[in-house]
Order: structure tokens, then sequence, then C-alpha cells
């Protein structure tokens, strides 16, 4: 399991800098940044930013 920062969405594909991956490797499944249960020091969590 890799945190990594979302780069862009572009179309159908995520762009992320980080993931411990070769180049062009499907990736399967993403999941959402969880501050209370990831402990990544010094994450910025935006996914839900328009929610609140």
């Amino acid at each position: 399991l890799s945190v990594v920062p979302v780069l862009k969405i572009e179309d159908a594909k995520v762009f992320v800098r980080g993931l411990d991956c070769l180049d062009g490797t499907p990736l399967l499944d993403i999941k959402p940044y969880f501050a209370s249960t990831d402990s990544v020091p010094e994450a910025v969590v935006g996914w839900h930013r328009d929610r609140e």
C-alpha cells in the first residue's frame, strides 16, 4: 500500500508521484486518505473539501 499525492486527473487517468511500481503499471484501486487512521506527517487531505 502506498500513500501518494495526486498530481492531476485528466480524462480517465490519475497522475500520482511516488508510487512504488513501474511506469505504466495499471492502478487497480484507489482509497481515500483519512488523517484519523492513516499516519503520514504533513499530509494534506483535499478530497472532502467540497463536502464540508
